[in-house]
């Protein structure tokens, strides 16, 4: 049997399956796939003959033998080798929601909600200043772990903590900060012990990418028409 001191030892044959590193997560969008490295902070794509052969390995779940592009995905840290079968597999499935909270008739805000809802922006955007997004979605999910599993919370519930944000919005900049919002108004859910969903999305032609927060299947804090062109690449 080879070993390491073997010169003809081959490592690559120890390899029966390979796993993402943590922090990385993809999908797909038409014809391509679409990367998000939280740690980084950053999305990105493949070169087209290393797509294909990642492509081939989350399909069927078998390593190519000696492909070059799986090589170089392991150099680069993007996949990590498993001694089990295993692949990586996309982004998990979520059902699209249908029905928003923002359309309904709110509540009047309370001033306390308001209050909070603007103490939660500001925390959201100072964490993500200071401790980039890995650590701001690793902080959410675990507080958001922590709960239990129960069932859902009254709807006007939810319905006042929007409240909140909508007033907030109107005396805090909303310009491109969906995904501090988001963070924003789940941190605020879980707070009063709801287990919100918060889903990165993203889109091509030309590339966008979107946040925002459901739970089950209602929208929390957008309207259905600037969600259902997103494809979720995370849901934490």
């Amino acid at each position: 049997m080879g070993s390491r001191a073997d010169p003809g030892f081959d490592p690559w044959r120890s390899i029966m399956g390979f796993t993402l590193r943590d922090g990385i997560s993809f999908c797909r969008v038409g014809d391509r796939i679409i990367f998000l490295d939280i740690v980084a902070d950053r999305y990105f794509c493949l070169s087209p003959d290393a797509e294909h052969s990642f492509r081939a390995l989350a399909e069927w779940g078998t390593p190519p033998p000696d492909d070059v592009h799986l090589q170089g995905l392991l150099a680069r840290g993007l996949l990590m080798a498993s001694a089990a079968p295993e692949a990586p597999a996309a982004c998990r499935p979520i059902v699209m929601p249908q029905t928003s909270i923002l359309d309904l008739d709110l509540p009047l805000p309370a001033f306390a909600e308001t209050t909070s809802a603007l103490c939660c922006l500001a925390a959201s955007r100072v964490r993500l200043k200071m401790a980039g997004l890995g650590r701001t979605l690793s902080w959410l999910s675990t507080r958001k772990s922590r709960l239990p599993t129960s069932r859902a919370p009254p709807e006007e519930q939810i319905e006042r903590i929007m409240a909140g944000f909508v007033s907030a919005a109107h005396l805090a900049s909303q310009i491109d900060l969906c995904l501090a919002n988001s963070i924003a108004v789940a941190s605020r859910m879980i707070a009063k012990g709801m287990r919100p969903d918060v889903v990165l999305g993203v889109q091509l032609g030309p590339f966008s990418a979107h946040c925002w927060v459901q739970h089950d299947d209602r929208l929390v804090n957008d309207r259905v028409d600037m969600v259902r062109t997103f494809t979720p690449i995370l849901v934490l």
